[in-house]
């Protein structure tokens, strides 16, 4: 399996947006925002879709809602056809059956209907869900701010995840850096997202080898 790299924007700002777009946009084709709420986690992010709208790039999307309310940010966003891959949080839902209608909503609206699951939320209370879910989400850190170090607890759900789901995409999210992206392909994660590991590095070109050597 083919390890992609994808940016995060966790961004408090729509100038700062501005610009950190136009950089990753020359060396991705896909770019994840990071929307944050302030209610399910403490931090604010920029994530209007208006002005996201008004900028010309060419990378496609995907969204990590770190939000109590998922469904009303969905349906801002659901026709933009940019918009390929919504993540929303296990627990800011906690409910078998409005998971299940999430998933549903997305799926019928052709995006593609991934969970996202904080470092404390054990297998067993969202295993139900991955046979039908398009990809996991599995954060190595608490959501809303970045530059935490990486949880290695996490690699023992990852390989869990993927000795009983072969075939289901797992993203990781949070923490991931050079020194610890080999232990989490090696766990069984397909997609490492980050953000300071790709903004901050003065090559963006060969970080991206270097993580598709892995």
């Amino acid at each position: 399996m083919k390890v992609k790299l994808v940016p995060t924007l966790l961004i408090s700002t729509f100038a700062e947006f501005k610009v950190k777009l136009a950089k990753l946009d020359e060396y991705f084709d896909l770019v994840q925002i990071d929307c944050a709420d302030g209610e399910f986690v403490e931090n604010k992010t920029f994530y209007d879709i208006d002005k996201i709208k008004g900028l010309f790039f060419n990378a496609d999307l995907e969204l990590h809602l770190m939000v109590k309310n998922p469904l009303k940010v969905i349906k801002k966003w659901q026709n933009y056809k940019k918009v390929k891959k919504i993540f929303f949080h296990y627990e800011a839902v906690k409910n078998d059956k409005k998971i299940l209608g999430l998933i549903d909503y997305l799926k019928k609206r052709k995006i593609k209907a991934g969970l996202a699951v904080n470092p404390e939320t054990k297998l067993e209370q969202f295993k139900k869900f991955l046979p039908i879910l398009d990809l996991v989400l599995i954060l190595g850190v608490k959501p809303g701010w970045g530059g935490q170090e990486f949880q290695p607890k996490i690699l023992k759900k990852i390989k869990e995840i993927r000795k009983a789901f072969p075939k289901l995409a797992i993203e990781v999210d949070g923490g991931v850096k050079l020194e610890n992206a080999g232990e989490i392909v090696k766990a069984g994660a397909n997609i490492l997202a980050a953000g300071n590991l790709i903004l901050k590095t003065k090559n963006i070109e060969s970080l991206i080898l270097k993580i598709q050597k892995l």
